[in-house]
């Protein structure tokens, strides 16, 4: 399938004069039809002004927005109207009608669509026993937990069958646990409904456990984008090395490694574990092929001789079926042998050798980060 939303060179400016607020600048991307694809960026990147654009809330300063097939700057209002009624929408704070109940808040973009009285009832009990919460038809939300709004949100989102679903920091007032819940319905979502969701967050976590793509958007422009794991694994730029190590600690802070040195008489060296199929690569790795940095380190401690490596830090996970992760060692032996396998490793593998580092000046660039 193509892409279902594609952003060609997209600008948006708010504001007159030298009043002026560029939220969007020359913004390139596409959105696969069928896929989650997350959009993440600290506040202010320009995350918001994007997810309006594509249900025509916003429109863009200068390029191009074109939304399953129309070009959303061409639209009339009736074909605006025909646009938003194939998007959904979910958001942080919920946005549910206090005194209405959980199925007359599910049930109401159903009235506005023209929908007769005994369609909406067989819909909104649908999507009660679809989201889980059958039992809450008759609630009042104020009685619901954050985990139930949310459930009510995206099944009043789903109401009308739309192509695609738009979650604005859909989790960000949820609880760990209760937004694994809501991240896996979501994906129930996508895959059996097929719907098209674009997933706005801040918090690199969310895009790791439900998206398959993710754009990287920093102060309204966009910083690189592709499938998750390889923007994980072979990120381009500062601020994608940021959100990754916020989410997944595998690398040891400056700090860490001075404790590390301080414990071990070793050299100390931190290896990235990918995919050893490299970018692009699809589906989980084959049985027999070598995680990259695994089994590197072995074979080039053997090779080199009188080498030991004991791992002392580190973590090593799964995206999309493909690991990920690092390893720091400590590697034992003289300075020309263990010297002689850090080189060894780097023709394969990413290769942080801390005894090259100056930890004070990592030390402030980590400050610098936060």
């Amino acid at each position: 399938m193509g892409d279902i939303v594609t952003f060609t060179d997209v600008s948006k400016v708010f504001g007159k004069g030298k009043e002026t607020h560029t939220a969007l600048a020359d913004v390139s991307f596409g959105i696969r039809e069928g896929s989650i694809t997350g959009v993440i960026g600290y506040s202010g990147a320009g995350k918001s002004t994007l997810v309006r654009l594509v249900n025509a809330l916003e429109l863009p300063s200068s390029g191009s927005v074109l939304v399953d097939g129309k070009e959303v700057t061409s639209l009339n209002e009736a074909g605006l109207r025909g646009l938003r009624s194939q998007i959904g929408m979910i958001f942080q704070q919920f946005n549910l009608f206090a005194s209405r109940s959980v199925a007359k808040n599910i049930e109401y973009p159903l009235k506005l669509a023209g929908w007769d009285k005994a369609r909406r009832a067989a819909r909104v009990k649908e999507l009660l026993e679809f989201v889980g919460i059958a039992d809450k038809a008759n609630a009042r939300p104020s009685q619901l937990s954050g985990g139930q709004k949310q459930r009510v949100g995206i099944a009043r989102a789903l109401a009308t069958a739309p192509k695609i679903l738009l979650a604005d920091e859909a989790t960000s007032a949820l609880d760990p646990e209760t937004t694994q819940d809501v991240l896996e319905l979501l994906g129930r979502v996508n895959r059996e409904l097929g719907t098209t969701i674009l997933v706005i967050t801040h918090e690199m976590h969310v895009v790791r456990s439900l998206c398959h793509d993710v754009a990287v958007l920093e102060k309204g422009r966009l910083l690189e984008a592709g499938p998750v794991y390889d923007i994980f694994a072979f990120p381009r730029s500062e601020a994608t090395r940021r959100f990754i190590s916020s989410t997944i600690q595998d690398r040891p802070s400056a700090d860490t490694v001075a404790r590390l040195r301080s414990r071990h008489a070793g050299r100390l060296v931190t290896v990235g574990i990918r995919d050893s199929r490299g970018p692009g690569a699809v589906g989980p790795v084959p049985d027999g092929a070598e995680a990259g940095g695994v089994l590197e380190v072995a074979s080039a401690a053997a090779s080199v001789g009188g080498v030991t490596a004991e791992v002392v830090y580190g973590s090593v996970t799964e995206i999309d079926d493909r690991p990920f992760g690092s390893l720091t060692y400590v590697l034992g032996g003289d300075g020309a042998a263990t010297a002689a396998v850090v080189e060894r490793l780097r023709a394969s593998s990413e290769v942080i050798d801390w005894s090259d580092v100056d930890l004070s000046a990592a030390a402030a660039a980590e400050g610098a980060g936060k």
